[in-house]
């Protein structure tokens, strides 16, 4: 109010007689102290919060465990594309100048941290790039929980937890693989697509494209989300065919662009390379009850048998927390009964008032399945592919939940849903961080730089124990360019892995040989033969040519040794 009117109101307020003291300050005058910021927040802003807090927590814990940071055997894939950022900042290119079949978009993202590993050495590059992916994953949470946010805190909460303790979410985040940054852009673009769960207008439309199709470029599986959007902005709303332009636009955009100048340079490896051999190459068979054990989360609690874990045998998600491998183990009818029972929740949930489902999560639930179901029967399974559904069956899961509370007046279904899911998410929780407590990794060995100088040809069939170990080495002339082993057998056999039959291939054996022959060192691991076709005649071969100059039977179980004199 104006200066005069509130003097006049506090001389007004005097009693008389009194000189110049005053009545008691009206309380529209006293001074408002200022609320904490937790009673400022919005309950949906607090669940987001908690539940990103929650997430990054467990995967720093992960990270900080011995050896998780800078160990090279954490994982095979980090090593190949940190060690193709660093190849990159020496000029050579994937596909053109070695073998590479995962399309260009990581070595973008990966350059900084190779450009950190080259300034300083390369075990820093390798410890930023894992603790960037620790912060790719948890920036992920409260995407996922936004998605859901207009359908209220309960959606807002479960979406976000869930996303929180997914085991598959929280192995995948301890170090650089491509599903954690291809979620974070696929998610930044359908936050960009959506709003309140409406499709936006064609402008947002198109810079959700460029962020999915840049996801494509990281991993082709984002074509998935963005075939779907695509089909969502043909079918839904009004504008259509100008919503799908603009969409289209910028989904071109943001794939060309990072992949045109890789696939340019040598056109016919690219396509050969990334789509051929990549969907035809074969893995260790993994029955399709140990799948649905790691989509549904069920794997949280099971030991590496297959079992219900009690406490007294080692976590089956855990229990592959130092390699790129999957216990193979038979769990059998609970896994079937765990999906089926997601399944129907999710079907109540949907069914209740399917009318009052968004654009948005039927976008996320035809995602979460058609991935769940093409990661079930795909040729090969890593621990790491169920992160692919993973923000989907979250998103879903908040609005599933939404809909079994029914948004009806009564507070008593809604607190009770809260309450299941608070406690499966809680559980969860504390089951992995009991777990992470236990988990640790080796170090590299310190007589590997004493043995191997700086700068020497050194071939190894895991690259990244060469990239911990700081002897990666830039191309040179007459060293062979392997990257990635198994990509270059791939390359070599027409896209036979050694699974498949590439032992029986004299020629490849022989490309091997010559590759071999050009090395001084040799790096081994206990899975080499999984990577590098070994028939007896190049085995033979290679125990003449080669000898055992350190054994680390408890690093990766590798054998590291050195051509002998001629």
């Amino acid at each position: 109010m104006p200066a005069a009117r509130r003097l006049t109101r506090a001389a007004a307020g005097r009693p008389s007689g009194h000189g110049d003291r005053t009545g008691p300050a009206s309380p529209a005058d006293l001074p408002v102290a200022p609320r904490p910021l937790y009673r400022r927040l919005s309950p949906t802003a607090i669940a987001l919060l908690v539940a990103t807090a929650a997430g990054l927590a467990l995967r720093a814990f992960l990270l900080c465990r011995p050896g998780f940071l800078t160990g090279g055997t954490v994982e095979y894939d980090d090593g190949v594309y940190l060690g193709a950022a660093l190849r990159l900042l020496h000029g050579a290119l994937p596909y053109r100048d070695y073998a590479y079949v995962q399309p260009p978009g990581i070595l973008l993202i990966s350059t900084p941290f190779a450009l950190i590993g080259t300034m300083t050495n390369q075990v820093t590059g390798l410890a930023v790039a894992r603790a960037a992916s620790v912060l790719a994953s948890t920036a992920c949470i409260p995407l996922a929980g936004n998605l859901v946010k207009h359908r209220g805190t309960l959606a807002t909460a479960v979406a976000a937890g869930v996303l929180a303790v997914y085991p598959a979410d929280v192995l995948s985040s301890r170090t650089l693989l491509l599903e954690p940054w291809m979620n974070l852009l696929c998610l930044l673009g359908v936050n960009a697509a959506f709003t309140a769960g409406r499709l936006a207008g064609p402008r947002r439309l198109a810079w959700a494209g460029v962020a999915i199709g840049f996801a494509a470029s990281v991993k082709f599986w984002a074509m998935l989300p963005a075939a779907l959007l695509l089909a969502a902005c043909l079918l839904v709303g009004e504008s259509r065919t100008r919503r799908a332009a603009w969409l289209a636009a910028g989904l071109a955009a943001g794939f060309v662009v990072p992949v045109a100048p890789f696939a340019v340079a040598a056109p016919a490896a690219f396509v050969r390379q990334t789509v051929f051999y990549q969907a035809s190459r074969t893995g260790s068979s993994v029955p399709l009850s140990l799948r649905l054990a790691n989509v549904t989360g069920l794997i949280d609690i099971l030991d590496k048998g297959g079992r219900v874990w009690l406490g007294g045998t080692v976590h089956q998600i855990f229990a592959v927390a130092t390699n790129a491998t999957t216990a193979d183990s038979y769990v059998g009818w609970p896994s079937y009964a765990v999906a089926l029972m997601v399944a129907a929740v999710f079907a109540a949930g949907y069914l209740r008032a399917p009318g009052q489902r968004s654009v948005l999560e039927w976008f996320a639930l035809a995602t979460a399945l058609l991935a769940a179901i093409a990661i079930c029967f795909y040729s090969a399974f890593f621990y790491h592919y169920p992160d692919f559904p993973a923000p989907w069956l979250a998103v879903a899961a908040g609005a599933a939940a939404a809909g079994l509370a029914g948004f009806s007046a009564r507070r008593l279904p809604t607190r009770l849903i809260a309450a299941v899911a608070a406690v499966i998410i809680v559980a969860a929780f504390a089951a992995e961080a009991r777990e992470i407590r236990y988990v640790h990794v080796p170090t590299t060995p310190a007589t590997v730089d004493q043995i191997v100088p700086a700068g020497a040809c050194l071939i190894a069939d895991q690259m990244s124990l060469a990239v911990a170990a700081n002897r990666f080495t830039p191309p040179s002339p007459g060293c062979p360019d392997v990257l990635d082993s198994l990509a270059t057998t791939l390359a070599l056999s027409g896209g036979v892995s050694p699974q498949g039959g590439a032992d029986s291939m004299p020629r490849v054996a022989a490309d091997w040989e010559s590759i071999f022959s050009r090395a001084r060192y040799v790096w081994l691991s206990g899975d080499f033969q999984a990577r590098i076709p070994w028939p007896p005649a190049l085995q033979a071969w290679f125990t003449a040519h080669f000898r055992l100059v350190a054994a680390y039977p408890q690093y990766a179980n590798s054998d590291l040794y050195v051509a002998r004199a001629e």
